[in-house]
């Protein structure tokens, strides 16, 4: 008997209930992975409606954290993707970014280091059907930020561009919002050195939950380089410093340890772990089971990184699901 609601039971389980569970398998991964969806009866869905109104009349500031759970919410968890492109304007490229986006469907993509401008932005939103897109161009053949999201899934608003960087405002309806900053930091060390005085004065103007993912063109520990000297050394401890500063957290990844790699042999071969995704406290604590993939690296010297909230990549979906009858 499952009573709620001024005392009185809303149903009375005289047998076992249909439970429907929904497969997907991930293609083309060094682990599979398994994604499993339980859609309720609707007995118990009214239940835990009744039970979400209730709390959140009694608690109305736990918002974000009802939200996490995803019970009354059944989209998938959000998604977003960053690759350094080295370029942004090939056929070749295209293919290999709509084959990407079929494979791990991001809600929110951002490709950096596009080295061009807007007619080519324009061109992969009407080929890739994101219909929502904002962008910075690339000065010359340097730099480039484009941003991509489907605005049927998530809204997504750009709150601030730089040469370095967009920041954006996510949110779904009735779930609280968060941050997200897309990087590409410059190969200058001395711009850099803006951007993390301009990353910081953002941190510090708006109080929100806050995850920055992309190409930080810098290394944290010794295992992140193939080879090591004392510039970079001081380098790592000069990042090291600002992340502690702002309290930012490594998002724990899977994949190759390094993402970028170039050289063919043993002598010319160099690779660093460039490309990562970190989060304020607060965006870690909401979303603790989140986690990055560094995928393989196409088209390009960087390995894509894929962001997922729940610890789970997008999975393709079977053409037929199965079901059991609950015991």
């Amino acid at each position: 008997m499952c009573g709620l609601h001024n005392g009185g039971p809303i149903h009375s389980l005289g047998k076992p209930p249909e439970v429907e569970i929904h497969s997907w398998t991930t293609p083309n991964q060094e682990k599979r992975e398994l994604m499993v969806t339980l859609k309720l009866p609707t007995d118990i869905m009214q239940a835990l409606t009744l039970m979400y109104n209730a709390c959140m009349n009694a608690f109305p500031n736990s918002t974000s954290l009802m939200n996490n759970t995803n019970i009354i919410n059944d989209a998938p968890p959000i998604t977003c993707m960053v690759w350094n492109t080295q370029g942004a304007g090939s056929g070749e490229f295209l293919s290999a970014l709509k084959e990407l986006l079929r494979c791990h469907k991001p809600m929110v993509f951002s490709l950096v280091e596009t080295h061009m401008g807007g007619d080519q932005e324009m061109k992969i939103a009407t080929a890739t059907s994101y219909s929502g897109h904002t962008r910075v161009d690339a000065q010359g053949y340097s730099g480039g930020i484009w941003v991509y999201w489907k605005p049927e899934l998530v809204n997504v608003d750009p709150i601030h561009q730089h040469q370095q960087y967009i920041s954006m405002e996510i949110t779904r309806n009735g779930e609280a919002p968060w941050y997200f900053s897309a990087i590409y930091a410059s190969l200058d060390p001395s711009r850099r050195q803006d951007l993390w005085r301009e990353l910081e004065e953002f941190a510090t103007r708006n109080n929100k939950q806050w995850l920055l993912a992309g190409d930080f063109n810098e290394t944290r520990f010794g295992w992140e380089r193939s080879s090591s000297c004392a510039e970079t050394t001081r380098r790592s401890n000069h990042f090291n410093q600002w992340v502690e500063n702002n309290q930012l957290l490594e998002i724990e990844f899977s994949g190759p340890s390094h993402t970028w790699a170039r050289g063919n042999s043993i002598d010319t071969r160099q690779s660093v772990r460039l490309d990562r995704a970190m989060c304020s406290t607060e965006w870690g604590l909401r979303f603790d089971k989140a986690r990055v993939k560094h995928l393989p690296a196409i088209q390009s010297d960087h390995c894509p990184i894929l962001i997922t909230s729940n610890g789970l990549a997008p999975l393709q979906e079977l053409n037929r699901p199965f079901r059991f009858q609950a015991a």
